[in-house]
């Protein structure tokens, strides 16, 4: 079982560095910027896993596996902008683009306050067997979206002058399009297909180890399957696009909330957020709070500096811990 995990774990981590590999490519040939980029785009790549594992968590009747997955790889990505800011080097965290990244960082924190409020409501009914939280969480998606696109418009209009002389060929672009696309399809079946065994061996993990399916999927899984935001994140910060790394964690972390409608519409045991534990109430407040630190430290960038990483950073990684810590007490 623990052999399926690691090696599984391994296919999504190869297929996840193609994926955003040509992600990137692909931002390039329709000449997005690194930005939306970041917020939007890379994570529908990057997010990937967790859409097949949540999926395949509801086909087999473990809901708490696919809450626990979701809330479990936003706190997880949030560790990333640790990672970020021990990658960069000595500063505070800085982009030109600040006020997309605040945006996706607010819309992210909205988002996983209002799947928490359906948890906490629990309500019965909803259109078909889909919640109508699930549903509401899509509206925020697409209205979150728009706004993204549209700032990300006015901000690149500011900027023009600076990345004019950044300009590709449009022959170059289309080249780039589309053989991003041919290599992004193939990595996205190998994740499908890992990420289908991945599920299948945490539940039998689960059922041997009587960990509770929260804990599996908030700690193996959520891990396993945030691999592919750990290289694109990894990958841009060494190549100085620190604006796209940041951008990654907070789309990613907005995207990963709408998994949850995604779950619910193979979930026919009634809506998924009023048939999660409470245990994911604590995960998902966790990560409303850190993901508040995160946006903080780029509204007010903290200079001082410890283990060559800032204050907010360091909360962070405290966060996780005690979030886990609690999880495996609480088990």
């Amino acid at each position: 079982m623990w052999l399926a995990l690691f090696m599984n774990a391994a296919l999504i981590v190869l297929a996840g560095s193609q994926l955003a590999r040509n992600a990137e490519r692909i931002s390039r040939g329709l000449g997005l910027s690194s930005a939306w980029a970041g917020a939007l785009l890379l994570p529908l790549a990057t997010s990937l896993p967790e859409l097949v594992t949540c999926g395949r968590a509801a086909m087999i009747d473990a809901p708490d596996l696919a809450g626990g997955n979701i809330y479990g790889s936003i706190l997880f990505n949030l560790v990333f902008i640790a990672l970020i800011d021990l990658a960069q080097g000595r500063g505070p965290l800085t982009a030109k683009r600040k006020k997309i990244l605040i945006l996706t960082g607010m819309l992210s924190v909205s988002a996983i306050a209002l799947s928490i409020l359906g948890i906490w409501l629990a309500l019965p009914v909803g259109l078909g067997w889909v919640g109508y939280d699930t549903l509401a969480i899509v509206l925020l998606y697409l209205v979150g979206s728009s706004l993204i696109v549209g700032t990300d418009k006015r901000v690149s209009v500011q900027l023009l002058p600076e990345e004019h002389g950044r300009a590709t060929p449009a022959s170059d672009r289309r080249r780039e399009l589309y053989q991003g696309l041919l290599i992004f399809s193939a990595a996205g079946a190998v994740i499908v297909f890992a990420g289908i065994n991945l599920t299948d061996a945490a539940d039998r993990i689960a059922l041997a180890t009587d960990l509770n399916q929260t804990l599996i999927g908030s700690l193996f899984i959520a891990i396993s399957t945030s691999l592919p935001e750990l290289v694109t994140i990894l990958s841009a910060v060494r190549l100085g696009y620190v604006e796209m790394a940041i951008g990654n964690v907070f789309g990613a972390n907005f995207f990963n909330i709408l998994l949850f409608f995604f779950t619910d519409l193979f979930y026919r045991d009634g809506p998924l957020l009023s048939s999660l534990a409470g245990a994911n109430v604590f995960v998902g407040i966790m990560a409303i709070c850190l993901s508040l630190v995160a946006v903080i430290s780029l509204v007010y960038p903290f200079r001082r500096q410890c283990l060559r990483m800032g204050l907010p950073s360091l909360v962070i990684l405290g966060g996780y811990l005690l979030a886990f810590a609690f999880l495996f007490f609480a088990n």
